[in-house]
């Protein structure tokens, strides 16, 4: 089954800064606001040559990291379960994203205040979701998580702070193929994968320091950021199209172009 994404929303950059560290991605790093903004207006082009709806939320002044739209949930259908950030400095994100969702006609779940959860540890795959946890989600937010939407939940647990989302180390090109990045995961997390894909692909080291994982596909077509031939390569040998922008200025914080696309409809 081909994914195909029909709507978006997006945060502009507009207060986009590194004025705190929450990853080591962060550490002694500067964003050059500028280029961050051209490489934001690139990745909007593309998406509407791929004939993507997009939707723009107002980034707010003093919330930085706002423009990662794909950490403030999961969605299924006409539910979405909101982020429950571990970090103070992005909790006021979640009230904000809360009244979009509310607007657009999204049912609003909520895991308990003690378990934490961000959207960018989860990922689907066919009729499944797949949790990562260990940094930004609670070993018991998968289990939650399954009820709240009632559906199968596999769980994955993160070992490296550096992949500290799953979608920084996990890429599901579609229910039977993923490439993912080994040392980010522990032994029984890499068995379960083995398990999910029967096409399991490693990705090379340099190219999981690029955040290559967090690429977007839909429709046989992926957008991925620049530098990472081998991933080029394995998906034009695999039958997908790629389109490359550079996405580094957002990488200095630790996220990339599926951080950046909150996917709110696909076929």
């Amino acid at each position: 089954m081909t994914k195909i994404i029909k709507k978006i929303l997006l945060c502009p950059p507009d207060y986009f800064q590194i004025s705190y560290q929450i990853n080591p991605w962060m550490k002694n790093n500067q964003i050059n606001k500028i280029r961050a903004q051209g490489q934001w207006q690139k990745l909007v082009h593309i998406y509407q040559k791929l004939n993507i709806q997009i939707k723009i939320i107002k980034p707010r002044k003093n919330l930085p990291d706002m423009v990662f739209t794909a950490d403030q949930g999961l969605t299924k259908n006409n539910l979405v379960v909101l982020a429950n950030f571990r970090h103070y400095q992005r909790q006021p994100e979640a009230k904000i994203y809360q009244a979009w969702f509310e607007s657009q006609g999204f049912h609003v779940l909520r895991l308990p205040k003690n378990h934490y959860f961000e959207g960018g540890d989860a990922l689907k795959s066919g009729n499944k979701i797949i949790v990562g946890y260990g940094f930004r989600t609670s070993p018991q937010s998968p289990t939650i998580i399954a009820k709240l939407i009632k559906a199968p939940v596999v769980s994955l647990k993160l070992i490296d702070p550096r992949f500290y989302h799953l979608d920084t180390c996990l890429f599901v090109l579609n229910p039977k193929t993923a490439f993912y990045y080994p040392a980010a995961f522990d032994q029984a997390s890499i068995k379960k994968l083995t398990s999910l894909f029967p096409r399991l692909i490693r990705l090379p080291q340099k190219e999981a320091g690029n955040l290559v994982a967090n690429s977007l596909s839909t429709d046989h077509q992926v957008i991925t950021q620049r530098g990472v031939p081998f991933f080029r390569k394995e998906l034009t040998r695999l039958g997908y199209q790629t389109h490359q922008v550079d996405i580094d200025e957002f990488i200095k914080a630790g996220g990339g172009i599926h951080c950046l696309t909150f996917t709110t409809q696909t076929n």
